[in-house]
């Protein structure tokens, strides 16, 4: 899903960083080497794995293991709690639902945001980490360490002290709420799971708040300012 954004970067790079115009030939044409370049390496390291281990074996243990979700062990991600209370005979359907959701959002965050191929970048690392089906602290530090890039919009930015908040309250409280669960027999999975829930929905927040920020100020620098009778900015409502 990082390959849609990527390829338009490489797009704009080629075309000295000019707005993105998707009836342009060009623009397509690099795309698809673009493409062409992810799937022949791609292709290359997997064939190479199979020299190493005389097996395709590994398909299944790395990629075929997140998408598959077996196993349920409680983590931050949304999966384990939903396939645990589901009935079996939904759940490969459900598993399609959750594991679609990573990528569906590709498609309009590159039209929307097609002159700012980095951001949809960020906007997707956030949403892998909402629904990815095993989560790590990894995959929050990536898109914390690139944020920052986005500076000059933070002045847009309205839910900062809800998302730092419940950022922050999630992550005390669920090594906590882990330990009474599994350990101490003090609490079940409801609490836990209640605390995942506020993580993943502070990262939506996140997403949400940000991409805001970066659409209201390319309206500013678009349109200008708008102040009211006593020189204060008034409110602007993006459609």
């Amino acid at each position: 899903m990082l390959l849609v954004p990527c390829a338009i970067h490489v797009a704009r790079q080629e075309q000295k960083d000019v707005s993105v115009f998707f009836d342009d030939a060009k623009f397509w044409k690099s795309c698809c080497k673009t493409g062409l370049c992810f799937i022949f390496w791609a292709s290359f390291l997997m064939y190479l794995s199979y020299s190493l281990l005389e097996s395709w074996d590994f398909l299944f243990s790395t990629y075929g293991f997140i998408l598959s979700v077996g196993n349920l062990q409680p983590n931050l991600g949304l999966f384990w709690y939903f396939m645990l209370e589901m009935f079996e005979h939904f759940r490969l359907f459900f598993i399609w639902v959750f594991q679609i959701n990573a990528f569906i959002y590709t498609i309009p965050l590159s039209i929307k945001f097609r002159d700012h191929p980095v951001f949809v970048m960020l906007i997707q690392l956030i949403l892998i980490s909402v629904f990815k089906s095993y989560p790590a602290i990894g995959d929050t530090v990536v898109y914390l360490a690139l944020i920052p890039l986005w500076s000059h919009s933070f002045h847009y930015l309205r839910n900062t002290l809800v998302v730092s908040v419940m950022l922050t309250v999630s992550s005390i409280i669920a090594p906590i709420m882990y330990q009474l669960w599994m350990y101490a027999g003090s609490a079940n999975a409801n609490f836990f799971f209640a605390v995942t829930l506020v993580y993943n929905a502070a990262l939506i927040f996140l997403a949400t708040d940000v991409s805001y920020a970066v659409l209201r100020r390319e309206f500013s620098l678009l349109h200008g300012i708008p102040l009211d009778d006593d020189g204060n900015e008034k409110p602007v409502t993006l459609q």
